[in-house]
């Protein structure tokens, strides 16, 4: 398989524009963030196999959608990434006993292993053939792997490229926690589960469609502020960012709240207060408070987190989140803490009162 290095297409989705290259094959597609060619020495990379129950329907009962969604949003906020798309259903087992296999999930109360293991199937018989040639096209020899799962990694190492992780981090659900666990436990794969289960470790969240994503600046919960509908709380925080009315009705009325962030980052330099640093955790504040006394379901979701501590889980701003060893000062974090403490005392006066 050879890339067609000059035949792509934009293709423009909620969280970014990326570029679709030809690949020459139905069963194989590659996209990256900006041009494939200027990805780095080093970049993020995911080799993602085929879900259409997830992907195309909306299936809540893996992560695949998950994974796939959550790399993406990795490459945009870093501005370039790669990702090799193969139809591999099932494992590599295909659609057919994908289906039989759930169907023994279903009906004899089996885990995803246990099921591919009364239909005799290999537990799993992908490769990435074609994921390392990719990679030779464009000279690269090491990626910053976004997978939980290890076996993708020996198949690259063993083909001459070298990885190191990064995990993602699945949104526990209902109708997939017993699967998660099951790829842990029995196919070796290393989700970062227990964090999310343990009542007193601190709450890491970032993407707004992944666990406590409600406190996501990007979760869709509108906000009205100085007699406007703002879509999310980033909508307006970026458009407090200049004086021109017109400059803030332009981000405003971005699709997406990355899109409303890039385009702010567009137009700061020019356009942008000069008194932006010492008014912008004022604006936030302000944000904030409206998000959680305007949708009184996420004041509860909030409230739900008890004394636990709350931190912008990132390695991309060490202003407002953290990366975990402590050295952000997770400005946003301290924010929704003092929210909560505002919201605690307001209930403990209410009370008082009756």
């Amino acid at each position: 398989m050879k890339l067609a290095l000059d035949n792509w297409c934009t293709l423009p989705t909620p969280i970014g524009d990326f570029r679709m290259y030809d690949t020459g094959l139905e069963e194989v597609s590659v996209i990256s963030m900006g041009d494939i060619q200027a990805v780095g020495s080093k970049p993020l990379f995911r080799v993602h196999s085929s879900c259409k129950a997830s992907e195309v329907f909306g299936a809540l009962d893996c992560d695949c959608a998950d994974q796939l969604r959550e790399a993406m949003k990795l490459m945009a906020i870093e501005g370039s990434g790669l990702i090799v798309y193969q139809h591999q259903e099932g494992r590599g087992h295909g659609l057919s006993l994908k289906i039989k296999a759930v169907k023994a999930m279903e009906h004899d109360g089996l885990d995803t292993a246990e099921a591919f293991e009364k239909l005799g199937l290999e537990q799993d018989k992908r490769s990435y053939p074609e994921a390392v040639a990719v990679l030779q096209q464009l000279g690269i020899n090491e990626v910053r792997l976004v997978s939980n799962n290890p076996r993708k990694a020996a198949f690259l190492n063993t083909h001459g490229i070298q990885t190191s992780g990064v995990n993602t981090h699945p949104n526990i659900r209902p109708e997939n926690a017993n699967y998660l666990q099951t790829k842990n436990a029995k196919l070796g794969h290393q989700l970062p589960l227990d964090d999310q289960l343990q009542s007193e470790s601190p709450i890491h969240f970032y993407h707004s469609d992944q666990p406590w994503g409600e406190f996501s600046n990007f979760s869709k919960h509108a906000v009205f502020l100085n007699g406007k509908i703002w879509p999310t709380v980033e909508h307006y925080y970026q458009a407090q960012k200049f004086s021109d009315p017109m400059h803030q009705e332009q981000i405003r009325c971005c699709l997406t709240p990355m899109k409303a962030k890039t385009a702010a980052y567009e137009l700061s330099d020019q356009y942008g207060r000069t008194d932006w640093v010492n008014v912008r955790e004022q604006i936030m504040l302000q944000a904030l408070e409206a998000k959680f006394e305007q949708h009184p379901d996420l004041a509860n979701k909030l409230m739900s987190s008890g004394d636990r501590q709350l931190v912008e889980f990132t390695e991309k701003d060490d202003f407002w989140g953290d990366s975990g060893d402590g050295s952000g000062q997770n400005r946003l974090g301290q924010l929704l803490m003092q929210v909560r403490a505002e919201i605690r005392q307001q209930s403990i006066h209410t009370k008082a009162l009756v």
